[in-house]
């Protein structure tokens, strides 16, 4: 006959028994618990650590059975194919998403492809709560800018452009003739600066979006634009022709070229006059009229369609 002791006793692990299996069936599946394993039971790789906007990457892992309940086998002995959810949480923020799902092997390997729109964290969660390690993945951004091809000196140029991933705010830098303009972003990621050119010549411009939490930053060439400035100019070539010019040559009907005073023998210039565009060289000295910078031969004034005595725009 059984004691009153040892009855006791086994009415009590009766009692309790429920309880445990409770708590333990709690730890497993609820995410709030979920842990990242420190002792090879849960692995993650991503295919990229840094990428483009919404560029792809593969997450694979693979969660290793801890126990025959845990590796989801049923009565009959055959393998379960467990799920896997795959978590994202940006930069800055405190909570992780749910962003896809997928069913490991038998193995307890799984792979998946999801796109990344911006900088942060990749984990997976089993269904047991096991989660593997965070993964970083870093958006590079793009920029993308242009400008305008030509301006005159003291006519503001306008450089506009987009950056995405956007980021209200982003910080860009436009370099340009020497000169640094700041500007931000709006909520679409475009950007638009201003300069003002105060000498002639050719500039290449150059743009730096800097980096924050949704991506780095990146940089980007918006091309080239050229500043021209208004000279007086005459023409010559009747009565000349076929005497030589200063800087070597013969003069002739069909020579394209311009007299100038100080410039260099060989220097190139975009001439333009009232929409037209030509390029010539200095390959003489002149004009010696009072108010006049420079003297075209015939031929260029010609291609120009000037008349005697005009204002032409060059970009020297």
């Amino acid at each position: 006959m059984t004691s009153f002791r040892h009855r006791r006793g086994w009415v009590a692990a009766l009692v309790l028994l429920p309880v445990t299996a409770l708590m333990i069936a709690s730890t497993a599946v609820s995410p709030a618990n979920a842990r990242t394993s420190r002792n090879g039971t849960a692995q993650l790789t991503t295919s990229d650590r840094t990428v483009r906007p919404n560029e792809k990457v593969t997450v694979r892992g693979r969660f290793r059975p801890i126990a025959q309940q845990a590796a989801g086998i049923d009565a009959g002995g055959d393998p379960a194919a467990p799920a896997v959810r795959i978590q994202f949480r940006a930069l800055g923020a405190r909570y992780w998403h749910d962003v896809r799902s997928t069913r490991a092997a038998k193995t307890g390997r799984f792979k998946k492809r999801m796109k990344v729109s911006r900088s942060g964290r990749i984990r997976a969660l089993s269904a047991d709560g096991r989660a593997t390690r965070a993964h970083r993945v870093t958006v590079r951004s793009v920029t993308r800018a242009r400008v305008e091809k030509r301006a005159k000196v003291g006519q503001k140029v306008t450089v506009r452009g987009r950056v995405a991933p956007a980021g209200t705010k982003r910080k860009v830098t436009v370099k340009v003739g020497g000169d640094k303009l700041r500007t931000r972003t709006d909520k679409r990621g475009r950007f638009k600066a201003k300069w003002k050119p105060r000498k002639a010549g050719h500039h290449r411009v150059k743009v730096r979006a800097s980096g924050n939490l949704v991506a780095k930053g990146s940089r980007a060439r918006a091309g080239k634009v050229t500043i021209f400035r208004n000279a007086e100019a005459s023409w010559y070539g009747p009565g000349l022709y076929g005497n030589g010019v200063a800087c070597g040559g013969t003069l002739t009907p069909s020579t394209m070229g311009v007299a100038h005073k100080t410039m260099p023998c060989g220097t190139k210039l975009t001439i333009r006059y009232h929409g037209r565009q030509v390029k010539a060289k200095v390959i003489d000295r002149g004009p010696y009229v009072p108010g006049r910078e420079f003297d075209l031969t015939e031929a260029v004034k010609n291609k120009l369609g000037m008349g005697g005595v005009g204002i032409i725009q060059v970009d020297r």
